[in-house]
């Protein structure tokens, strides 16, 4: 089965599906998109967004709806129904956190800019971090959700990435055991490779 992924030259929405291939030892054709040419690009896409996934001659749209497709299709939900919905909770959950993140990226007012970072970290990211630490402890091992990983491993550390990088380096001080899952999903060895290819 031949994949094409079609998203911008960023990592954005399109990183988690990237890291899922990597993960699974799938070959996909990566389609980066310049910001220049997607106006002529986004009628022919279903939602008129990015990222789309060409299976062959069929083509999917919607992140999440993608990053499920696959997990399914290469087996990292978990090992059993039970286990492919908790992951599917947790990815809603930091999904949540994620469009909050959003608004603090994209604002333009610096002053906003400011209140929605004082918010994201001081009350926005505790509330869902918490949680998560609580329940990569209580799961014990290196994982969210049973003990191997899955999907939402690889987005929930895809996503605090995206958090360190662009809010605060220290945003994971206070949280070791989750800490510990992103660390565990970047030390992946077919997810280093590709990282360090990227």
């Amino acid at each position: 089965m031949a994949y094409k992924l079609t998203y911008f030259d960023i990592k954005g929405r399109g990183e988690t599906i990237r890291l899922i291939f990597a993960a699974a030892g799938k070959k996909f054709a990566d389609d980066r998109v310049k910001f220049d040419n997607w106006g002529a690009l986004k009628p022919d896409t279903p939602w008129g967004s990015l990222p789309t996934l060409h299976v062959g001659d069929q083509t999917l749209g919607q992140s999440l709806t993608i990053c499920r497709y696959l997990a399914r299709k290469f087996k990292l939900v978990g090992a059993n129904e039970w286990e492919a919905a908790k992951c599917d909770e947790l990815v809603d959950a930091m999904n949540d956190l994620y469009l909050e993140w959003i608004k603090l990226v994209f604002e333009k007012n610096e002053e906003k800019k400011a209140e929605w970072k004082e918010k994201f970290l001081t009350t926005s990211a505790p509330k869902y971090l918490e949680k998560f630490e609580a329940l990569q402890k209580d799961n014990g091992g290196d994982f969210l959700v049973g003990k191997s990983l899955t999907w939402a491993d690889i987005f929930i550390a895809d996503k605090l990435r995206a958090f360190e990088e662009s809010v605060d380096t220290g945003l994971l001080n206070a949280y070791s055991n989750l800490r510990n899952m992103k660390d565990a999903v970047y030390s992946n060895p077919a997810i280093k490779a590709y990282m360090e290819g990227a």
